[in-house]
């Protein structure tokens, strides 16, 4: 594989920084050599010349724009921004409240968004950018008592294939599908519930049993993250851990099924138009102003 020129990446901006992929990924790139923006609520502890450590709530718009501009003023430019800020709960749809919804999708989804939102003008103004979203293997799984996370983690895949799709003139996009890693401390500051409803209790996580008899490695999966990203090209999803490919595969294997047994009905619905309105709804989807 052809390898990119490391002057376009030398620059990261990493969200959650202060603890497990966040901490991880500063601390490889620093040994690398990159230059690394480090943000969290928690001011993050790296003591290199490479390094500028700040506080930043990713639900504050204000603290990310601030943060963004002091990263530009010591490293001259950002080259990749790296979305890892996040919270996580273990609660049934049924259980689940509103407000704490509200919460999590403000952190998770709201909070990537507001600092893809602020960084895209400088990748626009440079030609040059690439974004790592981590929406997790949840981001496609789904598992059990996940009502608030994983529909967060999905909504950030839908808002990751968008800027896939509209930024690729100027931008590399990649969604970052990890399994569960030991370290990365998602669930300690989680609001997990146990069921009070017995049709709940006995529910395993994923509705696919498998045996976890291995551990994932996050050292290892940074690692391969990085090399990814030093890469010239780099896929629309990277999906690391082995209970990330069992679960996503299996979600794979779920939509194939039913696509295949969507597909002559879907095709039924569809009815030949003249050719006068053919173009007219042609113009429409491409967004021809004419």
């Amino acid at each position: 594989m052809q390898k990119i020129d490391k002057e376009k990446i030398k620059t990261w901006f990493v969200t959650g920084a202060s603890s497990g992929v966040g901490y991880e990924l500063c601390k490889q790139l620093l040994d690398r050599g990159y230059n690394v923006i480090a943000v969290s609520r928690r001011v993050p502890d790296f003591e290199s010349s490479n390094a500028l450590c700040l506080s930043v709530d990713v639900t504050k718009p204000e603290t990310i724009q601030a943060a963004i501009d002091k990263g530009i003023e010591k490293f001259g430019r950002i080259d990749v921004l790296s979305n890892n800020a996040g919270i996580s709960a273990n609660i049934t749809v049924e259980e689940e409240h509103l407000e704490h919804l509200k919460q999590v999708f403000e952190t998770n989804y709201f909070g990537t968004f507001n600092v893809i939102n602020a960084i895209l003008p400088h990748f626009r103004a440079n030609k040059n950018g690439t974004i790592i979203n981590n929406t997790s293997q949840s981001g496609i799984s789904c598992r059990a008592y996940g009502c608030a996370y994983v529909s967060s983690k999905h909504a950030i895949e839908g808002l990751t294939s968008v800027l896939w799709h509209e930024t690729k003139s100027f931008c590399r996009v990649m969604a970052l599908e990890l399994g569960y890693f030991k370290g990365t401390e998602i669930y300690k500051n989680s609001l997990s519930k146990k069921s009070n409803i017995s049709d709940y209790k006995t529910l395993n996580s994923f509705y696919i049993k498998y045996k976890r008899n291995f551990e994932n490695n996050l050292s290892i999966a940074i690692d391969c993250l990085i090399n990814q990203i030093e890469e010239n090209r780099i896929p629309r999803r990277l999906m690391l851990g082995k209970d990330a490919m069992i679960q996503i595969g299996a979600e794979i294997k779920e939509l194939k099924k039913d696509y295949n047994a969507s597909y002559w009905r879907a095709i039924k619905c569809a009815e030949k138009i003249k050719k006068s309105k053919s173009n007219f709804i042609n113009k429409i989807f491409r967004g021809s102003k004419k």
